[in-house]
């Protein structure tokens, strides 16, 4: 397994550009006597006899980091984002000869969910959405928002500061004040130049979480109502996982997701649906990313038990 890992890491998979990984990940399916099939939109699956589904995503974020291993931990890009799934699904198929289970792995979870989208609205079943979450059972998925803000202001010589608007200013106000009722980071923040002179525009792209007791629709007035042009990029609600027995008994810790996964698509489209994998979604995206080499093969161990149960 661990070597089906580093090829898997090894292999660039930037959303848009998954068809190596996927064209490898399928020939192992093969060697192992399934027959994998291809959906409209490059989704790669593998029919079992059950309607439970564990799905992962063939994307990663642009490669900041090579494969490695330190005896306790793999590093790299997508180790645990989610490489680490795959290998293990991959390392279940292999120690079996007969599918109970149904596997799925999905394109462009990274930037715009088409794959999940497409693949939800054309299956049905039950699924085990496999992202890192140190193989805990999440109890739900933290809604998110992102959105740009520009700022505008009155440039004047540097040397008048007080007579002018710094565009930069009227942002950090507005993100301090935010700060004091929402969560969220902020991923960018554009404005200014070497220019001796009160910058006038400030661009800045926020990244908000939240939970079910926040009043979504008053956050988005909130937004709208800043002295800036604001514009959405996406805007999702929190989901409520649902109770997955197979998967239950085998996991005896509890967690929340806080980032978006594919598992909001399955449940908007009448899948039941919770999130489990291994690996740590802290150093996900980072040129930290790693995961520990014993999830791994617990987590395939894990999936061949449910395996064998549902035959």
């Amino acid at each position: 397994m661990i070597k089906i890992l580093e090829q898997l890491v090894n292999i660039d998979s930037p959303s848009g550009y998954e068809e190596r990984i996927r064209d490898y990940v399928s020939g192992l399916i093969k060697k192992y006597g399934f027959h994998p099939e291809i959906d409209n939109l490059g989704n790669l699956y593998v029919r079992g006899e059950s309607d439970l589904w564990f799905v992962t995503h063939l994307d990663t974020v642009e490669r900041k980091a090579d494969f490695r291993l330190d005896g306790e931990y793999a590093y790299g890009t997508g180790v645990a984002d989610a490489k680490g799934s795959m290998a293990s699904i991959l390392g279940a198929m292999e120690a079996t000869d007969r599918l109970g289970l149904n596997f799925a792995f999905l394109v462009d979870e990274e930037e715009g969910g088409s794959g999940s989208k497409h693949f939800s609205e054309n299956f049905s079943g039950r699924a085990v959405v496999m992202e890192p979450t140190n193989l805990s059972v999440a109890e739900k998925q933290l809604g998110s928002a992102e959105v740009v803000l520009k700022f505008y202001g009155k440039p004047v010589h540097g040397a008048y500061w007080n007579e002018g608007v710094n565009a930069i200013e009227k942002a950090i106000e507005a993100i301090i004040e935010l700060k004091s009722k929402y969560m969220f980071s902020v991923q960018e923040l554009k404005g200014g130049s070497n220019l001796y002179a009160i910058p006038d525009l400030c661009e800045v792209r926020l990244s908000f979480i939240f939970d079910f007791d926040v009043d979504m629709f008053e956050m988005r007035n909130e937004l709208e109502s800043l002295d800036a042009d604001v514009e959405f990029s996406e805007f999702y609600e929190p989901i409520r996982c649902d109770e997955i027995p197979e998967i239950e008994k085998y996991a005896g810790k509890r967690s929340v997701m806080h980032s978006w996964t594919d598992a909001y698509n399955f449940k908007k489209n009448g899948w039941k649906v919770t999130i489990w994998g291994p690996g740590n979604l802290v150093d996900c995206h980072t040129d930290r990313e790693r995961i520990k080499l014993d999830e791994i093969e617990k987590a395939a161990e894990i999936i061949l038990k449910i395996n064998e149960e549902v035959v």
